[in-house]
Formats: structure tokens, C-alpha cells, sequence
């Protein structure tokens, strides 16, 4: 009751915990945002090989018989 009162705002730990869960969330989200990059990167890459796959395919002569 007497928290209620005064008005609880919790101990120096508390405030520490909270601090440092805020720092992590921040980090998660620019991993996930590098990650996301790097994945776009990726797709792009596979992408242009294997337009240039294709374009050999197309290009390519009938082997002798």
C-alpha cells in the first residue's frame, strides 16, 4: 500500500534491466535489417547468374551426333 502512495518506480536494477533490454532490441532490429540486406544482395546475384545461365543455354550450338 505504501508503494502505491508514494509511487513505486522500481530500484536502480530495475532501471538498469530496462536499459539494457531497450539496447538489445535495438540491436536485434539492425541485425534483422542486415540480414534482410544481405538476403536482397544475394537474391540479386543469383539472379544475374542465372540470367547469364540462360542466355549460354539459348546461344549454345546442337553437340555433333
Amino acid at each position: 500500500m505504501a508503494r502505491a502512495l508514494v509511487g513505486y518506480v522500481g530500484t536502480n536494477n530495475e532501471r538498469i534491466l530496462a536499459i539494457e533490454v531497450s539496447r538489445l532490441r535495438r540491436r536485434v532490429a539492425e541485425l534483422e535489417a542486415e540480414l534482410a540486406d544481405l538476403r536482397e544482395a544475394a537474391h540479386v546475384d543469383l539472379d544475374a547468374e542465372l540470367h547469364a545461365l540462360h542466355r549460354i543455354a539459348e546461344a549454345a550450338e546442337p553437340a555433333l551426333t
